[in-house]
C-alpha cells in the first residue's frame, strides 16, 4: 500500500509537468451582470437570477433552464414574506402587468411542475410560474424590459419589491453560451436556424442504491463516505458525468457536510462494469502529493474540468483553490490558488495569488 502510494504521487507530479493552462478556462467564479448572477450545476443545469431586499422583505427571482434540447425555461419565484392565502401574486414590467397567481392556486400547482433534477431550492417560500405561454411571456417581457415589479400580498401589509432586469439579458446570454445553444433555435438571446441539441451534460445521482455496483462498493468502502443522510446526499449534485470512450466519472459526496466544506470522491466507472477510485494533484510546501478527496467539487461538462475550493471560513475568504483537467484516464492540476488570511474581508476568488504554475523566477 506504501508503494502504491508513492506511485501515485509520482504520477500526480508528471501529470503537473505535462499541462499547462488555457486561455479559455472557466473562471475561478461565475460572473455578474449588475444585479444578475449566473450558476451551473455539475449536471449543466443553469440559472441566472437576482436577489433583492426592501427592509425585512427579500425577493429571488431565479430563471432556470436544464440541459436537455427541448428543455424550456423555468422562472421561481422565492420570497420570506409570509403571504395570504386569498391575496394574488402580480408581475409588472415597466409598469404593464404581466401575469397575475392567485397564492392559494399557485400552491396548488406546485405539485404538477417538475423540477430539473438536481434542483435545490433556497430557503423562504418558493413558486415556480407556470410553465408554458406564461413562463415564456415573462421570459420575454424580462428580457427586454427594466424593471420587475413583484406584488405580494403579504400579511399584515402588502409589499411591493423592485427587481432591476439591467444585466438580465446578458445573463441569459451567458447561459446560452454554456450550454452552446447560441445560434440555436432554443437560445433565449438571439436565436437562430440551427437545431437545438443536449447540451454537455452530466446525470445528477440522487441515491447511492442506484450507482452501479463496482462504484457503490469503492465508494461505501472509502472512509467514511456512506455515513451520510440519504437526503443529504440528494441535495449535494452529485452526478454520472459521460466521457469520450463511454466510461463514466461519478463525483459523489463522502461523508457528512461540515458547515461550508463537502468532501467529494472521483470514481471512474467503465464499460465492462469495472471502476477505480481517482486521486487528484496538489500542492504542498515542497511539491506535488495525491490526494482522495476533492472539496466542494464543481464540474464543468463542456471542458471536462473540475474545481475544488477548500474553505478556511464560511465567507470563502481565505482557503484552497484548484483546477483540474480530464486527460482521459486521469485528471491533471493545471491551476492553485490560495487566501491564507482569514480576516472577514470579501475578497473576490478571482483576485487570489495563484501557487501553481509557478511564477517563473527572475534571473
Amino acid at each position: 500500500m506504501k508503494l502504491h502510494f508513492h506511485r501515485l504521487i509520482l504520477a500526480a507530479g508528471l501529470l503537473l509537468a505535462s499541462f499547462g493552462t488555457s486561455s479559455a478556462e472557466p473562471l475561478r467564479t461565475p460572473p455578474s451582470f449588475e444585479k444578475w448572477s449566473v450558476n451551473c450545476g455539475n449536471s449543466g443545469m443553469c440559472y441566472a437570477s437576482a436577489f433583492v431586499r426592501d427592509q425585512a422583505t427579500w425577493v429571488d427571482i431565479r430563471i432556470i433552464r436544464d440541459w436537455r434540447a427541448g428543455a424550456e425555461a423555468l422562472v421561481r419565484l422565492t420570497t420570506n414574506a409570509p403571504l395570504a392565502a386569498e391575496g394574488t401574486i402580480k408581475l409588472s414590467v415597466d409598469g404593464r402587468e404581466i401575469d397575475a397567481f392567485p397564492v392559494e392556486q399557485l400552491r396548488e400547482i406546485q405539485s404538477t411542475i417538475v423540477a430539473p433534477p438536481g434542483f435545490r431550492p433556497i430557503g423562504g417560500e418558493g413558486f415556480w410560474v407556470p410553465v408554458g405561454p406564461a413562463t415564456r411571456a415573462l421570459v420575454s417581457a424580462m428580457r427586454a424590459g427594466n424593471v420587475l415589479t413583484v406584488s405580494l400580498p403579504a400579511t399584515p401589509d402588502p409589499v411591493t419589491i423592485k427587481v432591476p432586469l439591467q444585466g438580465s439579458r446578458a445573463a441569459l446570454r451567458w447561459i446560452d453560451e454554456r450550454q452552446l445553444r447560441s445560434g440555436t433555435q432554443s437560445a433565449l438571446v438571439n436565436p437562430g436556424e440551427a437545431p437545438a441539441e443536449d447540451a454537455p451534460h452530466a446525470v445528477p445521482v440522487l441515491a447511492p442504491d442506484t450507482l452501479p455496483p463496482a462504484v457503490q462498493k469503492i465508494w461505501d468502502a472509502n472512509r467514511f463516505c456512506s455515513d451520510i443522510d440519504p437526503a443529504i446526499f440528494a441535495s449535494l449534485d452529485a452526478v454520472a458525468a459521460p466521457l469520450e470512450d463511454k466510461s463514466t466519472l461519478y463525483l459523489l459526496p463522502c461523508g457528512a457536510p461540515s458547515a461550508y466544506n463537502t468532501p467529494y470522491v472521483a470514481i471512474l466507472g467503465t464499460p465492462d462494469g469495472k471502476a477505480r477510485q481517482l486521486y487528484v494533484s496538489r500542492m504542498a510546501e515542497k511539491g506535488p502529493i495525491a490526494s482522495d478527496l476533492i472539496y466542494n467539487a464543481r464540474w464543468f461538462p463542456v471542458e471536462k474540468q473540475m474545481h475544488g475550493f477548500f474553505k478556511g471560513s464560511g465567507l470563502g475568504e481565505c482557503g484552497i483553490w484548484d483546477r483540474w483537467v480530464w486527460t482521459g484516464s486521469n485528471f491533471v492540476l493545471t491551476e492553485e490558488a490560495s487566501r491564507q488570511t482569514c480576516d472577514g474581508t470579501d475578497v473576490s476568488l478571482d483576485t487570489w495569488g495563484t501557487t501553481w504554475p509557478a511564477a517563473a523566477s527572475k534571473e
